[in-house]
């Protein structure tokens, strides 16, 4: 439970163990951002009208993915009444200050969510979290492709989007917010 009168000003990188330092100066690992070349960067046309709106983070499968900061977070599993989900096993946390998070292609099969989410949790829970919690765990479930692969292959990585204000605003390139988190610098 979150207490909501003592809040950490702390924000986390989304990949427990791992820094922005780790991704920085690597687009393969990453993906490249604002209009350079590459499969996994924000803003990277992905055919007709859809954009890439996040950073694929490389990560190894089952490493976890923790809260940026306290919120609520809600759990989506990659299998719908229509089929399978492009952003597969999914949570979409929304922070105590108004911004959301989307974290993408969690877990390693549709429908299964045992190494998507945090035990005991489920397709549809919503629960509140603690800045630095896991919430999930890396995979490659729904449309995950390798990022700068000339064929797309499955690969593990976090998809991971910025949204200030909330999930219904324009989506912002999450590398300045990691730069900032990295610097020690305050992001609003």
């Amino acid at each position: 439970m979150v207490n909501r009168r003592h809040l950490d000003p702390v924000l986390f990188f989304p990949i427990e163990g791992m820094s922005w330092s780790d991704f920085r100066d690597d687009p393969a690992l990453r993906g490249a951002d604002d209009g350079e070349p590459g499969r996994g960067g924000w803003r990277y046309p992905r055919g007709g009208q859809h954009l890439h709106r996040g950073i694929d983070l490389r990560a190894p499968i089952g490493r976890p993915v923790i809260a940026l900061e306290a919120g609520t977070a809600e759990y989506v599993a990659a299998a719908t009444s229509t089929g399978w989900h492009p952003a597969g096993n999914r949570v979409r946390l929304r922070g105590l200050g108004g911004d959301a998070y989307l974290y993408l292609h969690l877990g390693t099969a549709h429908g299964r969510t045992d190494d998507a989410f945090p035990a005991g949790v489920r397709d549809g829970d919503v629960v509140e979290v603690a800045a630095g919690q896991v919430i999930g765990y890396v995979g490659h479930t729904g449309g995950s492709v390798a990022t700068g692969s000339p064929i797309p292959a499955r690969a593990a990585h976090l998809h991971f989007e910025f949204r200030p204000g909330g999930p219904d605003r324009e989506d912002v390139n999450p590398a300045r917010l990691f730069e900032r988190i990295a610097d020690g610098l305050p992001v609003r």
